[in-house]
């Protein structure tokens, strides 16, 4: 069910309508793919459609956010798609009985092959975390040898809000979802935190030394900003 919230400047918004067993009152989220109003499964319709109407403004304001960030990354709001090295591809699932997947440059296409189809965020969570993992594992060593820096050890972790991070004791984690970001990007994010070997701070001479060995490191990180609410699939 879709809700049409009519906005001031004399267009409308279509705000898709979720029940869930789990909520207690009306909400609406916001992100990169619209707006969803959650609602509890016995809601009453003219109460939803109050509440959306007192929340016009909120709405209003943070679709603008999200249809700037949506024209920067190059992302329309109905696709579906994931990211991987930099490159958008739509995605497939298929029910086998192993789990696997196949990348088709030409097709612009990843199929995964998955034993239950309800789980599929799952395998493609697994999916990313492998790629990821064996592209830090090829880059991490040739970078820090560069660089003249030891580390201790890398983790791949699932993290809400960071790509990456470095710990006193020189461990490093890296975001599963890395793997969706161009290779200099990921380079640009291994040097990042090569370099809170040496400076744990985002001071000056921690930028100098990031700048040192990516002098393209501005636009590396600009683009991880502008795809950031872009990649993944939802609640991944």
């Amino acid at each position: 069910m879709n809700l049409v919230l009519p906005l001031d400047n004399g267009s409308t918004l279509n705000i898709s309508v979720r029940t869930s067993s789990r909520a207690k009152r009306l909400r609406l989220v916001s992100s990169i793919k619209g707006v969803v109003a959650v609602a509890p499964e016995n809601y009453n319709p003219d109460s939803l459609q109050e509440f959306v109407q007192s929340k016009k403004d909120w709405i209003a304001k943070t679709s603008d956010y999200y249809s700037g960030l949506r024209q920067r990354a190059g992302h329309a709001e109905s696709e579906q798609v994931i990211y991987y090295l930099g490159k958008k591809f739509e995605f497939k699932i298929i029910k086998d009985r192993t789990d696997f997947a196949t990348v088709s440059e030409s097709l612009n296409l990843i199929t995964f092959h998955v034993p239950d189809r309800r789980s599929y965020k799952v395998q493609i969570q697994w999916w990313y975390r492998r790629q990821t993992a064996q592209i830090i594992a090829a880059r991490l060593p040739e970078l820090s040898r560069q660089m003249n820096l030891q580390y201790n050890k890398f983790s791949i972790k699932k993290q809400k809000s960071r790509w990456a991070s470095c710990s006193k004791k020189k461990n490093l984690n890296f975001n599963l979802l890395l793997a969706a970001a161009p290779a200099d990007v990921i380079d640009y994010v291994v040097i990042h935190e090569l370099a809170h070997i040496l400076v744990m701070d985002h001071s000056k001479r921690f930028w100098k030394i990031v700048e040192t060995f990516d002098p393209d490191f501005k636009s590396h990180k600009t683009w991880l900003e502008d795809h950031s609410p872009v990649i993944g699939i939802e609640d991944l």
